[in-house]
């Protein structure tokens, strides 16, 4: 089965991750003002308003966790499952998307078993990335802009590009392996990925340049869009044009005419561009990891010393060994 095939045919996850966070997002901020524009019309003095309108946002805020943050990851994990199983089998059920949170449940008893997973494997990924830019800083002491951390900045940043997707393919190493502890799988699918991570690395060159495409593509229109509207309105342009004459840069010189507008809708162009990017270029790339991940990892087994390495570099990795029931494992 293509690459293609596989992202067509999981597609629908994405398409509703994005859209249950669309709607959240439209809830998080009508809430609180209808609250506040009913409270208005009922009579309540301000202060009534303001503890309404509140409470409206913290519920939209919780609905906005539970739906778009916590269900959109449980979306994630079904994708994940049935990208694994079109890679590993070859093919794919017919309705992916009902098979998918199957899958899901079938193997996590609970989300928070997910949840544990997903936290370990960010874990994992965070404390590598940190112990190389601390390595950089031993080596300059107190120089950041030393030749030591340049280098090691631009490993980190590529070393975090391949990094990126442990969180999926340790879940998918867990979906490929419904025999054995969902932890113990979290483990073993971990210490496979950085065994083979100059395979990997192969990738790292292709998802740069896609990122970067898909940056300057789509987030170059959203830009464009975002300065022609918002450039059009005038109160708003006003108010940002006062904000620039009354800023100046560390060396006192005057912050160019325009700055403020551009800063925002390059904000706006990035937080749009990053859904989009995440839900319909993303999954394809992941796709394309999952493939080298799993027939690298089905020709390989977990070794020893990486476990031990890992364990050593990693809280989040002897916390899922711990989870698992078992320590790291030693040479007979």
């Amino acid at each position: 089965m293509k690459n293609s095939e596989i992202y067509r045919r999981t597609l629908k996850f994405s398409v509703m991750r994005l859209v249950r966070t669309v709607l959240c997002l439209v809830l998080l901020a009508a809430l609180p003002l209808v609250a506040f524009v009913t409270t208005g019309m009922a009579g309540l003095d301000e202060m009534a308003q303001l503890a309404a309108t509140g409470v409206a946002f913290i519920v939209a805020l919780i609905v906005f966790y539970v739906v778009a943050h916590y269900g959109g990851y449980l979306l994630t994990a079904g994708q994940v499952a049935m990208i694994t199983e079109g890679v590993a089998t070859g093919e794919l059920p017919e309705d992916t998307y009902e098979a998918g949170k199957r899958a899901v449940k079938d193997r996590f008893a609970t989300a928070s078993v997910y949840y544990g997973l997903w936290s370990i494997t960010k874990a994992i990924t965070s404390e590598v990335s940190s112990g190389m830019n601390a390595l950089a800083r031993g080596i300059d002491g107190e120089n950041s802009t030393g030749p030591a951390s340049v280098i090691a900045g631009i490993i980190s940043a590529v070393v975090s590009v391949v990094l990126e997707y442990l969180n999926y393919c340790s879940l998918g190493w867990v979906f490929l392996h419904g025999e054995q502890s969902a932890f113990k799988s979290t483990c073993d699918g971990a210490v496979i990925y950085f065994q083979n991570w100059k395979t990997l690395m192969r990738n790292s060159a292709k998802v740069i340049a896609i990122t970067v495409v898909s940056l300057a593509l789509i987030g170059g229109a959203f830009f464009g869009v975002a300065y022609l509207v918002l450039g059009s309105i005038e109160p708003l342009t006003t108010v940002l044009s006062q904000i620039d004459a009354t800023a100046t840069l560390e060396d006192g010189t005057a912050v160019p005419a325009g700055t403020s507008l551009v800063v925002l809708c390059a904000v706006i162009a990035l937080v749009l561009w990053s859904g989009i990017h995440g839900a319909f270029v993303k999954p394809y790339i992941l796709v394309s990891v999952m493939r080298r991940y799993i027939e690298a990892g089905r020709a390989d087994t977990p070794q020893v010393d990486v476990y031990e390495k890992l364990s050593g570099m990693s809280k989040g990795f002897r916390k899922a060994l711990d989870r698992a029931g078992e320590g790291a494992p030693s040479a007979a």
